[in-house]
């Protein structure tokens, strides 16, 4: 079975743990699912391909409609293969606390891996999904696309954590659009700490009368890679809140990072920063903020700071007992902690063991 050939560690290393609490659980090796599960009543966890025959509304609704089939070569390319991903549906006034673990791994060197996943939560519905993406053995090279479309009802809360974990020889290209209903909640938490060729990425959030989405990113960018991200949050509602926060650290890779904030109703408010840490002078960061506004009565921010570790920081540490490797460690980790309202502590927890071992892996 390909699952018992993989890592566990590669699987721990993207929050897919059978140690930690969980309310379900899907996993794909390239094309192959091999794993579905859900724990919770009022959770549904199934094949997106399954969710056409018994959901017909996502088919005809939801498929391809905040995602557009001709977007780019992406999309287009997904549009003519059969589906491979999840439909995720949670009921009504249902609140689940314990996190979902979905893994994606890429393991046939020289192919292209096209997943599509789309989410469903009904009105007051709760959920908090952990992503973890990876290649299965660090010698894989090829092309992962994936498309995520989400769809929250009035009141409801989504958490969507992210992990990336390819290699160097992967190109990848993330698509996804979130639709936030009235009064809902999008928070959204990327991470990536590890090396790859190319990823392209630049979600949009419609954020609904009264909704929120919010955006943040870890970024550490290893020697040769590249990392093109963004976040995007249209705010279409009266009283729609948005909010966009980069930490990027560049050890000789390469990160453009870019925000976009459109108010577009009454008493809309949003903000954006991108706070870069050069490592090595072999690196770039490249901040691209945009703001736009629709409607006298908006409130729309950002800022943004490229700098290098302060040498004085370092030897004050030093002073302390710690060594030079440890103090930029420490720095490090310090930069790229980022506390976020809403979060459960568990995934918390989760994200600050994925950032000490992949900053300790590499100073």
């Amino acid at each position: 079975m390909k699952s018992q050939q993989i890592d566990a560690q590669k699987l721990v290393d993207i929050g897919y743990d059978p140690g930690h609490s969980r309310c379900g659980s899907f996993m794909v090796v390239d094309h192959a699912i091999l794993e579905q599960v859900s724990r919770i009543e009022g959770l549904t966890v199934m094949p997106l391909a399954q969710a056409f025959e018994k959901f017909p509304h996502v088919k005809e609704k939801l498929y391809f409609s905040l995602v557009h089939r001709d977007q780019n070569e992406h999309t287009l390319m997904a549009a003519e293969n059969e589906p491979v991903g999840y439909y995720i549906r949670v009921e009504e006034g249902v609140y689940i606390d314990d996190p979902l673990q979905a893994a994606f791994l890429f393991e046939t060197a020289g192919t292209t891996q096209i997943i599509h996943n789309i989410i469903e939560l009904c009105e007051g519905a709760r959920l908090n999904i952990v992503n973890g993406c990876a290649t299965a053995h660090s010698q894989s090279a090829g092309t992962h696309i994936g498309i995520t479309e989400i769809y929250l009802g009035r009141n409801s809360s989504l958490g969507y954590t992210m992990i990336h974990n390819w290699g160097m020889g992967v190109d990848v290209y993330p698509v996804s659009a979130i639709e936030v209903g009235e009064n809902a909640s999008y928070l959204s938490h990327y991470v990536g700490m590890t090396s790859v060729k190319k990823i392209t990425s630049d979600p949009v959030a419609y954020v609904r009368k009264g909704a929120s989405a919010r955006f943040y990113s870890i970024i550490f960018a290893k020697p040769g890679s590249f990392f093109d991200m963004g976040a995007r949050a249209i705010l279409q509602g009266e009283g729609a809140g948005g909010e966009i926060i980069s930490r990027v650290v560049s050890d000789g890779g390469t990160v453009i990072s870019r925000q976009m904030l459109s108010g577009e109703q009454a008493d809309t408010i949003g903000h954006m920063e991108c706070s870069g840490l050069l490592l090595d002078d072999k690196g770039s960061i490249h901040s691209i903020p945009e703001l736009k506004g629709g409607h006298p009565d908006v409130n729309l921010s950002h800022e943004a700071a490229v700098g290098k570790i302060s040498s004085e920081e370092i030897n004050y540490l030093m002073t302390r007992g710690l060594s030079e490797e440890q103090a930029r460690s420490l720095i490090i980790r310090g930069f790229l902690d980022i506390r976020i309202e809403g979060l459960p502590s568990s995934v918390q927890a989760l994200m600050e063991e994925v950032i000490a071992r992949s900053v300790e892996g590499s100073i």
